[in-house]
């Protein structure tokens, strides 16, 4: 192979110099680098606490000295001379990223390739770093001091030529390590620091789990958390714990000696919820666990000063039932994915039996119970993304000589199957199970208090309504006597609801099975429609030879086109349609054929009744039986009130127009009236003000016709209100519906 041949060009006879040149980096970069790398006092500030975490510190201190300084301070284990000098004063090291897990407690390393000394250069002008370490290197605990004026690397031109004055002396090594840094002539950008989104940031450089495990040996390698206190006043806490203590529930478990003791605590309690004590052969030795339950419950984190949409962000990121041997932790118990205590399993099936043992012993389940949604508290069993524990125990070792306890698997992935590692399961299932049992207690308790405050501010709204509406002398005596009555009877059935009766529950029942009734009647009544329409035929075909059977056949006609009306209302709330309807139609052919079905009733009893309704007005979008069976509640509540009415003028006005994409219905009438303690109750399901035993066919109820009003208007994103009455009219019900477009 020959070898490659390569021709220096000879120098030109003009040569002044030569020689080699390297690059000159300015000194602005600094500051660009800053302004580019942290633009708020809040993130520059949290590089600095990542620094801390990084340094194996405990506590990592933010104060404002006066209105010109920061000091940032932590007990790390410092930098020596040689850190310093190939850390923080080589711009774009990778020291970090060669070290992934920090050197005495093993943290994942946060902080990335130097953005510490940006940040700073972003908070102030000045600044004077303090460092104690041991050098092992010189065998000696030493103290380095650094003098920074940034603005001098402003005015240099050539980063290299900008030096900074240091100096290290030799300290009793008894002075504790860290690092502070006073930040001096500040910024205007820390006039306004967030320090809550300076603590809600600072979760991500924390795990929960140390928090969290016991030390019992006092190992001082074992990580006792990271602590940051600002400049709020906050007490030494760690980040992680002040989350931690958060929870909703907590269930902690203790197991040694033979003897289970098991306690489950609600946030800001001292007294336990529940406890549970049980003698058990143990086959673990020692066991302990600490497991928080995180629901998303209004008001969780509500005075942690953290960001709860982010804290509930670093509960899931965290979450788990981990398991310890030793203080190493056990693949995979909690691992993402994992599902070792059927908690996925039993959540996605609605698993109704607790699987506990000790749960079984001390409250059991019964039939009744098992079978109620409302009361299965296994049907309140935590989700694993609401939970973060940890469970400590002591594995068998081959040195143990024996085969019976917790044994790790050959290839470290969990415990062998055995009874111990059943009875693993059983204790920590019954610490999850618990938190359960204490969360269905706390819900019944807190909807039962609910109960409560609304019956005694409904006895005093009854009360208070009774004595307006006896004093209201507008109203005729038998006309107040009824509402009273009405009142005492609303007040009754709350009453009754209070001792235990299921009311409301009874209601949305009783409105179910109407739906059921109303279904088969609507199917029944088509088939008798269309044999009444054969009647009529016959009755008309007779009618040629005997003329008394033309009045018997229009008559027929008249219960048919009623009946027809009806079908067509009951089956838009049967078949529960959401389809507008795809043809358009006017408004006032619907009104005047509504009109008309209670036309004879109306006219006896001398009702004006007026579709005061534009001859172009297009209806709602809504399917017209809807429409129409709308109109005609609206329209039989009308005749009702104006049947008990005693005034003279008795008129009803239906009013339609479009607006605005809205098409709204009125139904007004002079009748009675409604007083207004009465108005809030008129669209509750089974409120009704009329007498039921009353034989007049409209002058009793059940009290659902206004109650479906409401519902079949907001089925399509309407709704249906009293509205004050036009003058001369004493009551007004207005139903907005969605209406034609411009371009329709």
């Amino acid at each position: 192979m020959s070898e490659a041949i390569v021709k220096v060009p000879s120098p030109p006879d003009n040569l002044i110099e030569e020689g080699e040149l390297a690059f000159s980096i300015e000194s602005r970069l600094i500051r660009e680098l800053g302004e580019r790398l942290v633009r708020e006092p809040e993130v520059a500030l949290l590089e600095l606490v990542k620094n801390s975490y990084d340094a194996d510190a405990r506590t990592c201190e933010i104060r404002l000295r006066g209105n010109d300084a920061i000091l940032i301070r932590d007990d790390g284990h410092g930098m020596t001379l040689a850190e310093f000098r190939n850390g923080w004063m080589r711009i774009g090291t990778g020291t970090k990223g060669k070290n992934p897990a920090s050197r005495r407690f093993g943290r994942p390393i946060t902080g990335e390739k130097g953005i510490g000394r940006f940040a700073v250069r972003y908070l102030g002008y000045r600044l004077e770093l303090t460092s104690v370490a041991h050098d092992p290197a010189r065998g000696k605990t030493t103290r380095l001091t650094a003098q920074f004026d940034w603005r001098e690397f402003d005015r240099q031109e050539d980063l290299g030529r900008v030096t900074v004055p240091y100096q290290l002396a030799e300290v009793n090594e008894a002075t504790a390590p860290g690092t502070s840094l006073l930040i001096s002539e500040l910024r205007p950008v820390v006039d306004d620091i967030d320090w809550k989104a300076l603590r809600t940031g600072s979760m991500g450089v924390v795990s929960p789990i140390r928090s969290l495990l016991e030390n019992p040996s006092g190992d001082d390698d074992e990580d006792p958390g990271f602590a940051l206190v600002s400049n709020e006043g906050d007490q030494d806490i760690d980040i992680a714990m002040r989350l931690l203590d958060h929870y909703f529930l907590r269930s902690k478990v203790l197991f040694e000696d033979d003897r289970l003791e098991l306690t489950v605590f609600r946030q800001g309690q001292e007294e336990p919820y529940l406890v549970i004590k049980e003698e058990m052969n143990s086959l673990l030795g020692r066991l302990s666990a600490d497991i928080r339950f995180f629901p998303r419950r209004e008001g969780l984190f509500a005075d942690a000063g953290f960001d709860g949409r982010k804290a509930y962000g670093w509960v899931r990121d965290n979450h788990g039932v981990k398991v310890f041997d030793r203080a190493f932790q056990v693949r995979p118990y909690g691992m993402e994915g994992d599902d070792w205590l059927d908690l996925a399993k039993d959540n996605a099936t609605n698993h109704r039996k607790p699987r506990s043992q000790v749960m079984t012993r001390h409250y059991p389940m019964t039939k009744e119970v098992e079978g109620a949604p409302k009361l299965n508290w296994m049907l309140r069993l935590p989700a694993n993304l609401q939970l973060i524990g940890v469970v400590q125990v002591s594995g068998t070792r081959e040195s143990d000589g024996g085969e019976e306890g917790l044994i790790a698997a050959a290839d470290r992935e969990g415990f062998l199957v055995n009874a111990a590692s059943e009875q693993l399961y059983q204790i920590v299932r019954t610490a999850v199970e618990a938190i359960a049992f204490a969360d269905r207690e706390i819900t019944l308790r807190e909807a039962d208090r609910r109960a409560e405050e609304e019956l005694k501010h409904l006895r005093a709204e009854t009360r208070a309504a009774i004595a307006q509406i006896d004093a209201d002398q507008t109203l005729s005596k038998e006309h107040r006597n009824r509402l009273i009555e009405v009142l005492s009877d609303a007040q009754e059935r709350t009453e009754r609801q209070q001792a235990g009766s299921r009311e409301k529950e009874q209601q949305l029942e009783i409105m179910s099975l109407l739906g059921v009734v109303a279904g088969f009647m609507t199917h029944e009544f088509g088939v008798a429609l269309a044999e009444l329409r054969e009647a009529r035929k016959e009755l008309l075909a007779l009618a040629k030879d005997d003329p008394r059977f033309a009045q018997n056949a229009e008559a027929l006609e008249g219960h048919i086109e009623t009946l027809r009306s009806f079908v067509q209302y009951s089956r838009a709330y049967v078949e529960g349609t959401r389809t507008p309807s795809d043809k358009p139609y006017k408004a006032a052919p619907r009104f005047r054929h509504v009109a008309e079905t209670f036309g004879k009733y109306a006219s006896k009893r001398q009702i004006e009744v007026v579709v005061d309704v534009e001859a172009d007005v297009i209806a709602a979008r809504v399917p017209p039986s809807l429409y129409d069976g709308i109109a005609q509640n609206l329209y039989s509540n009308a005749l009702k009130a104006l049947s008990r009415s005693r005034t003279k003028d008795r008129r009803i006005v239906f009013r339609a127009w479009n607006e605005g994409g809205r098409h709204t219905m009125q139904v007004s009438d002079t009748g009675e009236g409604i007083p207004e303690p009465i108005r809030p109750l008129v669209f509750d399901p089974l409120f009704t003000t009329t007498d039921r035993r009353n034989p007049d066919p409209l002058g009793s109820g059940i009290g659902l016709g206004l109650a479906l009003v409401r519902r079949g208007a907001a089925a399509f994103g309407g709704k249906a209100d009293l509205v004050d009455p036009p003058p001369g009219f004493s009551t007004c019900v207005e139903v907005q519906l969605p209406g034609v477009t411009d371009d329709e």
